[in-house]
């Protein structure tokens, strides 16, 4: 900081210099004075563009800090979407594994009825045709009306 240093010079050129009796006036060497002003002049336009190039720096930091802020905050809103796609697909399969086991146990149940229906058509058949053939297997009808009779306690469950 040139400027600032022969500006404090010129101060304390002023300070010192003699002055007037019973006046504020002061007395002072032109050419010392004038040669202050010239050094003064010349380095101006020095200390103009260095603050010139710091506020360019300034300038070129705060936009690069902005622009990387805004990346920042681009590359999280672009993260944060991620996460809550893949909730949201997480949360899509949970629902259609759902679906699908709810399907199973549906159709699990439907086989299961049906298969016992069938196990009860055929014995109640079977029966029928020893009772009409008048076959004497009491014990063998006994033992088809338990197997009937266990099928609709399993119909109930």
């Amino acid at each position: 900081m040139k400027l600032m240093a022969l500006l404090d010079e010129l101060e304390q050129f002023v300070e010192n210099s003699r002055r007037l009796p019973l006046t504020d006036k002061i007395i002072m060497d032109g050419d010392q004075l004038l040669d202050y002003l010239d050094q003064i002049r010349d380095a101006l336009p020095e200390e103009i563009e260095e603050a010139k190039r710091i506020y360019r720096d300034r300038e070129r930091v705060i936009t690069d800090a902005k622009y990387e802020a805004d990346h920042m905050v681009e590359e999280t809103r672009m993260q944060m979407n991620r996460m809550v796609e893949n909730h949201e697909v997480s949360k899509q399969a949970q629902s259609i594994a759902e679906e699908i086991i709810e399907q199973a146990r549906k159709v699990a149940r439907e086989i299961r009825q049906g298969a016992n229906e069938y196990a009860d058509d055929v014995l109640r058949e079977l029966e029928e045709i020893m009772d009409r053939a008048g076959i004497n297997l009491e014990q063998s009808i006994r033992a088809v009306k338990s197997g009937r009779e266990e099928l609709r306690k399993t119909k109930g469950a």
